[in-house]
């Protein structure tokens, strides 16, 4: 009977949604209009030089009208937590993009805009227009969809493609499959 109560105490205090839920990060900008994210907590190994990971575009006039209704103070709040604590985006150390931002105050801007992005891209009402399963081929510099899932305006899946067989292109540099490349494939 303990168990059982202590079971129902753990559901109840933590909803399932937040106890399955990606840890979305910032993973750069896709065309001129889209934030992409990719799920750090979800990324796999399948071998030494391949990795795996789901990435979702949120349109930036999405993310900025979510940040400027009633969540506002709550984003501002939770970002200036997460900032004071140390963290700063995997993102912003990469060292192309801080050739890009090469002044404090840009950094620091930066920093800002990214952590409270992250923050609204793992909500779970912030609707993504897809979401595709990746894998990289890290040695080769290759990227292939594996899954592409897109959403209609309302979150309702419009479409799924499972490309097969594999379709792989090279990564361009300085794109967007770049920096996801320099996120999750092992350093050597």
């Amino acid at each position: 009977m303990i168990f059982v109560r202590t079971l129902c105490a753990i559901v109840f205090l933590f909803p399932l949604a937040e106890v399955y839920a990606a840890n979305w990060q910032y993973a750069g900008i896709v065309g001129k209009d889209k934030a992409s994210f990719f799920d750090a907590d979800g990324v796999q190994h399948p071998d030494k030089d391949t990795v795996r990971m789901w990435v979702k575009n949120i349109p930036e006039k999405t993310i900025k009208s979510y940040f400027n209704s009633k969540n506002r103070e709550q984003v501002i709040e939770d970002s200036a937590r997460k900032i004071a604590s140390g963290y700063i985006p995997d993102f912003l150390k990469l060292e192309s993009i801080k050739r890009s931002h090469p002044t404090d105050p840009k950094m620091q801007d930066a920093l800002a805009t990214m952590v409270s992005d992250e923050i609204i891209a793992n909500k779970p009402s912030v609707q993504a227009t897809t979401t595709t399963f990746f894998e990289i081929d890290c040695k080769g510099k290759r990227i292939a969809p594996l899954t592409i899932i897109k959403y209609r305006k309302n979150g309702s899946v419009a479409k799924t493609e499972t490309p097969q067989p594999a379709k792989y292109f090279y990564i361009v540099p300085d794109s967007s499959g770049d920096w996801l490349s320099m996120l999750v494939c092992p350093t050597s």
